[in-house]
């Protein structure tokens, strides 16, 4: 599966969830935050038989607007 295709289908669901996350990070995201991001969803990525947790940067996890990321 392409990443364009990955993207749509998370804006598509109804809302983030325990294994993908939306995040504005327009210019900066310090890496303490991504570790605990990425060791959470992938955690829960396994609780709920996902093969993959998500970290999404540059989408508005409230509204789904692609926004970019200078990160």
């Amino acid at each position: 599966m392409d990443l364009k295709r990955i993207l749509q289908h998370l804006i598509s669901l109804p809302s983030e969830n325990e294994w993908f996350e939306f995040k504005e990070a327009k210019k900066d995201y310090t890496f303490d935050k991504i570790g605990q991001y990425f060791s959470a969803l992938s955690n829960e990525a396994n609780l709920k038989a996902q093969s993959k947790g998500w970290l999404v940067f540059g989408v508005v996890d409230k509204t789904r607007e692609i926004i970019g990321t200078h990160y």
